[in-house]
């Protein structure tokens, strides 16, 4: 069983280097774009489309925080294997959504990195299929950029998605 865990870990760091490396920032792209200089002179080039902004955080440091980011959630994906293999509710973060959200704060980047999972019902017969709750949790990482290293602004916690979801709704 130990090995099927480490091949997740693999997985896991794979889909988090490449959610960081790929992916531009989406939330909160307001507030980044109008701290990002623009490419071309700042201004639209004719055409009335505006160019396209590339990810603020460098490539090296996306790189290093996406491998702080995977040695950090092993204790959860490992705890949340415990409780699978319990009975007990569990998030599914072997197949978490990963979203990335930099944003700037007193001269600095910072970065949210949230990995969204559905919780489950898990069952101690290990061929019985888990039942989802219908909740989602999210795991929130909080870091800053300073210099050239990530610094933890408070250590991970966990989120209940499906409140906030539900509020962003009314």
């Amino acid at each position: 069983m130990t090995a099927q865990f480490r091949g997740c870990r693999i997985g896991l760091v794979g889909i988090l280097l490449a959610a960081l490396t790929l992916i531009p920032a989406r939330a909160r792209a307001i507030e980044v774009k109008k701290m990002l200089p623009t490419e071309g002179g700042g201004e639209s080039q004719g055409g009335g489309a505006a160019p396209s902004r590339a990810n603020p955080i460098p490539a090296a440091a996306r790189a290093q925080l996406g491998d702080i980011v995977s040695q950090e959630s092993d204790q959860y994906l490992d705890a949340e294997s415990e409780k699978k293999s319990s009975g007990a509710p569990y998030a599914d973060l072997e197949h978490a959504k990963f979203t990335y959200t930099p944003s700037q704060k007193a001269g600095k980047w910072t970065v949210l990195a949230k990995l969204e999972a559905n919780e489950y019902k898990g069952s101690k017969d290990p061929s019985a299929k888990p039942h989802p709750t219908g909740k989602k949790k999210a795991l929130v990482f909080n870091y800053r950029l300073d210099g050239s290293k990530w610094t933890e602004v408070e250590p991970p916690k966990w989120e209940d998605e499906t409140a906030t979801t539900t509020a962003a709704k009314k």
